[in-house]
C-alpha cells in the first residue's frame, strides 16, 4: 500500500469516527430517542457507503466523502448532556 493510499484509508476511518461520534444527549426522554435515531441513521448510512464502496469504485476518499456529506446532513439536534445539570459526570 502506497503513501497515498494509506492516507485515503486513514481519511475514511476518520469520517467514520465523526460519523458515529455523536454527543450524549441530555437524560430527557426526548433527547435519548433523537440520539438513538441519529446514531442508528449514521450507522446505516456509514454501512451502506462502506458496502457500496467495496463493490464499486473502491476509492476510499469518495467513500469518506459521502459520510461526511451524510453527517452534514444529519445534525445533532437535542439537548446535550450537562453533568452539573443532569445528575453527575460521566
Amino acid at each position: 500500500m502506497n503513501e497515498l493510499t494509506e492516507a485515503a484509508h486513514a481519511g475514511l476511518l476518520d469520517a467514520i469516527v465523526q460519523a458515529l461520534s455523536v454527543p450524549l444527549p441530555s437524560i430527557a426522554e426526548a433527547d435519548e430517542r433523537l440520539y438513538y435515531r441519529l446514531l442508528e441513521r449514521r450507522a446505516l448510512a456509514v454501512r451502506i457507503i462502506v458496502a457500496t464502496n467495496r463493490t464499486g469504485s473502491r476509492d476510499p476518499r469518495l467513500a469518506a466523502d459521502a459520510i461526511r456529506t451524510r453527517i452534514a446532513e444529519e445534525p445533532v439536534t437535542y439537548g446535550l448532556f450537562e453533568a452539573e445539570k443532569d445528575g453527575g459526570e460521566w
